[in-house]
């Protein structure tokens, strides 16, 4: 849709225009040139501007790719799945309190199937995904960081934002039970 402004830098907001005795509630191109209004075409944007809104858009896609099943997720058992960093924290929790019982084994149920390890192997299945995670973080970071640091277009967007992430854990049932 078209914008008009005036010599004042006012913009028409739609409304009614008086030109001398008349009003117009719907004014054409020519009425608006008659009350002073022009229309508006954006300028062009600088090399700054678009450096910026190519990395805005870089870190976008980083944040998104960071989020997604790309990298945040992991096998057990051969069941995709995640756990954000609160549910690994409150598992660690609820494992070591059945550790400090004097249980040997805890069963626990993702994605509608049931997982019952030595609560040992849980803990190194938790350290596991902890560095993972970590390890992860660390890469969306440095992406980050590269992108911010460039200094053309081109670059930005020629920038693999999926590159250097760790490859995903695939923790097998005989791995949980071996890491007792």
């Amino acid at each position: 849709m078209k914008q008009y402004i005036n010599d004042n830098g006012e913009i028409w907001d739609g409304k009614p225009i008086t030109v001398g005795e008349y009003t117009y509630m719907a004014p054409s191109e020519d009425i608006l040139a008659l009350a002073g209004y022009h229309e508006y075409v954006a300028p062009e944007p600088t090399q700054e501007e678009l450096l910026a809104m190519a990395k805005e858009d870089a870190l976008m896609r980083i944040g998104d790719h960071d989020q997604s099943e790309a990298v945040n997720q992991f096998y057990l058992g051969g069941v995709p799945m995640w756990l954000d960093a609160p549910t690994r924290q409150q598992l660690r929790i609820s494992i070591e309190a059945y550790q400090a019982t004097g249980a040997e084994t805890v069963t626990k149920w993702f994605e509608g199937q049931q997982f019952t390890f030595p609560t040992s192997a849980w803990l190194q299945m938790l350290n596991a995904l902890e560095v993972y995670a970590a390890e992860a973080l660390n890469v969306t970071e440095e992406h980050k960081a590269a992108v911010m640091a460039m200094d053309n277009v081109e670059a930005v967007e020629a920038y693999d934002i999926t590159a250097g992430y760790p490859q995903k854990l695939n923790l097998t049932t005989e791995w949980l039970r071996s890491h007792t």
